[in-house]
């Protein structure tokens, strides 16, 4: 006997109903935040600010005596004693302690006289701050009637055929893409709603970086990836609580995404078009086209054509609130451009070592006697470095002849020229390096044949610094004479023929070599610039300036700092280069983009739940051991009332769902600031259908229509009256009979 399974299946789950089909652009904000002792004026500095706080004391560009009197001037005379400046001073000794070396200020004179105070207020900055997750909702929500697009009046019982055209501008930002990016535009050209999102994303980029990035020259810019990008244009210059820096943001942040949805949304609604087009019928219909038809006989009507307008309830909602670290960088290209130089300098030193010895040309010796060659030292004159930056650092190439008499020539080592390579200054080795650069050639200069060098000289920045001089020397040597030459020498002659053979197919080769090498070069810059990363290249400086080798040479550590700081979300802003002056390194890009920047900042988000142990290294450089009692104890009172602000705002105190139950279901816990709604163009249109005042009946029709309709009526009434009869001879049947039913007049009776 069989089993019977009946299998129960709910309802609901075979229903349909609509769901929210939600969109999100993601935004962050940055707030400064001071944190002070208890008179809640000092602020606690973190230990790279007490170095160069130091350095600008120690090396006479801020003078030691009178830096009290400039904090009393700005009202800060514990800032000194408050954060122990005087034990950092003893730990900082004059080579390194483990902080990263800061060259030191110089003093900063102006029209306006001594500016030392506002040096020093400018060091004491805070370069933490809370930055704000957010992100504003994109949700559909209906339709509604737009603009009046076109009217049609037909005539009574005409007919038109209607071609509806509709489309929409569409913007392309990217001159290059690949095929991923291809196929992710045609997919968000789909919809309009998702029109909106990536139009919003651009404005918002627009926005945060202050307009400086509309640029289609493929330049290198903070990438908006996921998480979008980092804003701190606000009206305040720092905060001390969490809960103004977030009704600080919040006013910016919804005043920023409203704009941004009202600019879009009025372009998308300005450039998108519908046209009507009215063509005359031929007989055959198109399935593109609409046949509209009167059906009334005298009454005319008009079609009205209105666009169908999708409303979009944009919500801006804070999912969260990090601490955040943003250190500058000065030039931060400065080092991938070195990268660049240095690899085609050594492709090029690699090609020329390559090529076999150059041939040396055969002398004939005097008769008896072979003539002996003579070498000779040449040093070139003593060069003055001129090409400083502002800030007393140098990248710089200069060019240096050395003059020599007719008779002698060059004996083409370059390793004699590198080793007589002399920098005269008082910095230190490690501040200022010079090098050869390409191989040297043979010139005239004032009329005297010249070795021309092209020497390199890189120097850190020192405000005010010393300068300095350099000098090279070369070897020579001297053709010898030939006495007595035998024009006849046929031996002399072919050792002379196969000379010049062998030097012009060694030139050869070499020219071959350094066009490879250029061309190698070029592949090797493409390489790097196809894998350069901004944020990366701005991490690995923040690291070896802040991080040294001492706290990142164990795995555990490195496995601290990417559990303390969220690397991923990491972003950053750029300072245009003509606040550094000099050329740009790429001048047909713009002049913020990340390689002509003269400053960048770098905004690196704390994960939450790890505050405390970010502000421990932040401001004391520690990582297991604990600061004094008081910072310690303002330290955890800020990350309390970070983590009451999100408690209050997002639910939970680190941003995590609280799982209580088994299976639980997770709510979404955001903070909403403000809902606004836009309207965005579809391709649809609305018909509205009015009828005509007046009709086009004459006398005659209104005749027919008038006799039609008491005819009509007279039919209709005579078929009520027969149906009432049959009903009324049905009742009076109590048995089966015939019957004959006439109707009208009886048989037989007369007629008239």
């Amino acid at each position: 006997m069989g089993r019977v399974v009946v299998a129960e299946a709910d309802p609901a789950t075979l229903g349909f109903s609509s769901a929210p089909s939600d969109r999100y652009v993601y935004s962050n904000y940055f707030v400064p935040v001071q944190l002070t002792f208890g008179d809640g004026e000092t602020p606690v500095l973190p230990f790279y600010v007490k170095q160069a706080l130091i350095e600008a004391t120690r090396y006479g560009g801020l003078s030691r005596d009178r830096l009290p009197h400039l904090l009393k001037e700005l009202g800060l005379s514990e800032v000194w004693k408050a954060n122990g400046m005087d034990a950092a001073e003893d730990a900082l000794p004059g080579t390194d302690s483990g902080m990263a070396y800061r060259e030191p200020p110089a003093r900063r004179q102006t029209v306006l006289g001594d500016q030392e105070a506002e040096f020093v207020a400018g060091l004491l900055q805070s370069d933490v701050g809370i930055a704000f997750l957010d992100r504003t909702r994109i949700r559909p929500v209906g339709f509604a009637l737009g603009e009046h697009v076109y009217a049609l009046a037909l005539a009574p019982g005409e007919e038109a055929v209607l071609e509806q055209r509709t489309y929409t501008k569409r913007e392309l930002t990217l001159e290059e893409q690949n095929e991923t990016e291809q196929q992710t535009d045609i997919e968000l050209t789909s919809a309009l709603t998702t029109e909106l999102q990536e139009g919003f994303e651009r404005q918002k980029s627009l926005t945060d970086t202050w307009g400086l990035n509309a640029s289609h020259t493929g330049q290198y810019t903070s990438p908006t990836g996921v998480w979008g990008t980092f804003n701190a244009s606000h009206t305040i210059g720092y905060t001390r609580s969490v809960t103004a820096a977030s009704q600080e943001t919040s006013r910016r942040a919804v005043k920023d995404s409203q704009s941004a949805t009202s600019k879009v949304a009025a372009r998308y609604r300005t450039q998108h078009k519908t046209d009507f087009k009215l063509v005359s019928e031929t007989g055959m219909e198109s399935t593109s086209k609409r046949t509209v038809r009167n059906p009334n006989r005298v009454t005319p009507i008009t079609l009205h054509y209105f666009k169908v307008l999708q409303r979009l309830e944009l919500a801006h909602e804070r999912y969260g609130a990090r601490v955040c670290w943003a250190p500058t960088v000065k030039d931060p290209a400065l080092a991938f451009a070195r990268k660049i130089t240095d690899g085609r300098q050594r492709i090029r030193e690699n090609a020329l070592t390559a090529l076999p010895p150059m041939p040396v040309k055969p002398e004939r010796p005097a008769p008896g006697a072979p003539a002996a060659v003579e070498t000779r030292t040449i040093y070139s004159p003593v060069v003055t470095l001129d090409k400083w930056g502002f800030t007393g650092d140098m990248s710089a190439d200069y060019d240096i002849d050395i003059a020599f008499d007719s008779g002698w020539e060059w004996d083409g080592d370059i390793e004699t020229i590198r080793q007589n390579l002399n920098l005269i200054t008082r910095r230190p080795p490690s501040g200022i390096a010079a090098r050869v650069v390409g191989v040297p050639l043979v010139t005239d200069a004032d009329g005297r044949p010249a070795l021309r060098v092209r020497v390199h000289v890189g120097a850190a920045s020192w405000l005010g610094g010393p300068g300095a001089d350099v000098q090279l020397a070369a070897m020579f040597r001297r053709t010898p004479s030939v006495v007595n030459q035998n024009a006849d020498d046929a031996a002399y002659n072919a050792l002379v023929a196969g000379y010049l053979t062998d030097l012009k197919e060694w030139q050869d080769r070499r020219d071959e070599a350094l066009a490879d090498a250029e061309t190698a070069g070029d592949e090797f810059e493409a390489r790097l610039r196809a894998g350069f990363s901004p944020v990366n290249e701005m991490v690995s400086q923040i690291v070896d300036t802040h991080f040294p080798a001492s706290v990142r040479d164990e795995a555990w550590e490195i496995d601290f700092w990417h559990r303390v700081f969220d690397w991923e979300r990491a972003s950053f802003v750029t300072y245009p280069g003509w606040w550094s002056g000099g050329d740009a390194r790429a001048p047909e890009r713009d002049p913020d983009d990340f390689l002509n920047a003269s400053w960048a900042k770098l905004y690196l988000p704390v994960r939450a739940g790890m505050e405390l142990a970010a502000l421990r290294w932040i401001f004391g450089k520690a990582v297991a051991t604990r600061l004094s009692g008081e910072v310690e104890r303002i330290l955890a009172d800020f990350v309390g009332e970070l983590a009451a602000f999100r408690t209050d705002h997002l639910g939970t105190a680190d941003e995590m769902p609280e799982l209580t139950t088994e299976c639980q279901e997770v709510p979404e816990k955001v903070y909403c600031l403000a809902k606004w709604s836009e309207l965005m163009p579809t391709d649809g249109t609305h018909l509205e259908v009015v009828q005509g005042a007046t009709t086009a009946a004459d006398a005659v029709t209104s005749q027919e229509i008038t006799d039609a309709e008491a005819l009509r009526a007279a039919l209709l009434d005579g078929e009520v009256q027969t149906n009432r009869l049959r009903t009324k001879a049905y009742d009076q049947f109590t048995e089966p009979a015939d019957v004959d039913i006439h109707l009208g007049a009886a048989p037989g009776a007369p007629t008239a």
